[in-house]
């Protein structure tokens, strides 16, 4: 074993708290720096955990789907024919589950819910109900449940698209992928007529040629800025591991750099 006197023979500085240190504060400053750029300059961009008018409806539409829903579901398990008993359970069991979480978050936000269908859902309730078992029933049970769930499809995709409340979002992201399960499964029935559906209300209007991104000369800046400040951090980062495996390779004793001697 060497002696200290020994291992200073090979030029080993031990590096000051300060030196040591140095890249690491640059590092964070950059850090800091890129934070600063990207906090918003305004509230208007905040969480906010207010319930807005928008967010009042999709509570309350979702609410409504399952009270009507629920029971169609009951009454295809007793009318319908094999394929529809098993979309009626899934779709009743899906439903009871997502009324669950929607009364608790119109607890939570103290935004009240319905608790009985609209008018025009009793009336599809009431068409399900007078019409006779098997395929009389399954036709009225998939057209109207797949009428219903592409309006629903359709709201919901826009309240999701624009509500600024965190569990809000979450709940449409539940309630849209359940309805999407729900309309697979009653197309997989053969008994949705598709061209009584109504025709997709979308815009046809092309967007204008070079149309412009938007940003305005200080949005420039902050992405120039941006730019150069991550690229310099990396560069940096990437200089000072190259420097550092250079001074560690360079301080190596002979005999560990060819290999030592073999006795």
């Amino acid at each position: 074993m060497r002696s200290a006197s020994e291992l200073a023979g090979f030029g080993f500085e031990t590096p000051s708290v300060l030196e040591r240190s140095r890249p690491l504060v640059r590092i964070l400053f950059v850090v800091v720096a890129v934070l600063a750029l990207l906090a918003p300059g305004s509230t208007s961009l905040a969480q906010t955990t207010s319930v807005s008018d928008t967010d009042a409806v999709l509570l309350t539409k979702v609410r409504q789907a399952g009270l009507w829903e629920m029971p169609s579901g009951m009454m295809a398990m007793q009318k319908g024919s094999p394929i529809v008993q098993k979309v009626g359970f899934a779709i009743m069991m899906d439903h009871g589950r997502l009324d669950v979480a929607t009364r608790a978050l119109s607890q939570k936000l103290n935004s009240p819910v319905p608790d009985q269908p609209s008018d025009e859902q009793r009336g599809w309730l009431g068409e399900e109900m007078a019409a006779s078992p098997g395929p009389e029933f399954d036709r009225v049970f998939a057209n109207r449940l797949r009428a219903a769930h592409g309006q629903v499809f359709a709201i919901l995709a826009q309240l999701r698209a624009g509500t600024r409340n965190d569990d809000v979002r979450a709940f449409a992201t539940v309630g849209n992928q359940a309805v999407m399960r729900h309309m697979t499964m009653l197309e997989s029935t053969g008994m949705v007529d598709y061209t009584a559906l109504p025709a997709p209300a979308v815009s046809t209007t092309a967007a204008p040629t070079g149309i412009q991104l938007g940003l305005d000369t200080s949005q420039i800046a902050v992405v120039g800025a941006l730019f150069l400040l991550v690229g310099g951090g990396l560069f940096y980062v990437l200089r000072q591991v190259k420097s550092n495996r250079g001074r560690a390779k360079a301080s190596r004793p002979a005999t560990a750099r060819t290999g030592g001697s073999h006795g």
